[in-house]
């Protein structure tokens, strides 16, 4: 009897200009190979006492394996809103849907690994959470200035978070 071969799903991504316009699509990895701009999206989760939700990447990640990230953070599929990708991403990387989603600015995340459009969105959410052991080894909640401590200390966090936390402090009310 034949087996069955698991189907392997494609991802694509819209491949956009600085301003956001979208100029064609191909797969992610070509995205990246390439070193074209596209969209992505970082949400912030923060409890009830004001602390942010990180994550610690599961060690078999391809990018950043071990570094802590923030609360999700997903490139946005074609076809897709920012919006959209949040709230899915919430879901399949923390296992739960949130009601309310605020975006605290978009802004360029450009480095020598990829270069994407992002929007930096917070929500609240106290737990408990589902995590994908395939993308997230724990999570934590912490006030900003202990994050700011670690990365002081030399605990490893991705360019992009530190970069999130940047703008979230100073667009935040």
């Amino acid at each position: 009897m034949p087996r069955k071969q698991k189907r392997m799903v494609i991802e694509y991504l819209d491949i956009v200009d600085e301003s956001d316009r979208i100029i064609g699509r191909d797969t992610r990895d070509k995205v990246h190979a390439i070193h074209a701009i596209h969209r992505g999206v970082h949400v912030l989760v923060i409890n009830a006492t004001g602390e942010i939700l990180v994550q610690k990447r599961a060690k078999a990640r391809k990018d950043y394996a071990g570094y802590w990230d923030a609360s999700v953070g997903a490139q946005v599929s074609s076809g897709e809103t920012y919006e959209e990708t949040a709230r899915r991403e919430i879901k399949e990387e923390l296992g739960v849907k949130i009601d309310g989603l605020e975006l605290v600015c978009d802004y360029h995340a450009y480095s020598d690994r990829q270069r994407e459009n992002r929007g930096l969105f917070v929500c609240h959410h106290n737990g408990p959470f589902v995590l994908d052991p395939t993308e997230t080894e724990s999570v934590q909640f912490k006030k900003v200035n202990d994050i700011k401590v670690m990365i002081k200390k030399g605990e490893k966090f991705t360019q992009g978070f530190i970069k999130s936390l940047e703008l979230y402090e100073r667009n935040r009310c």
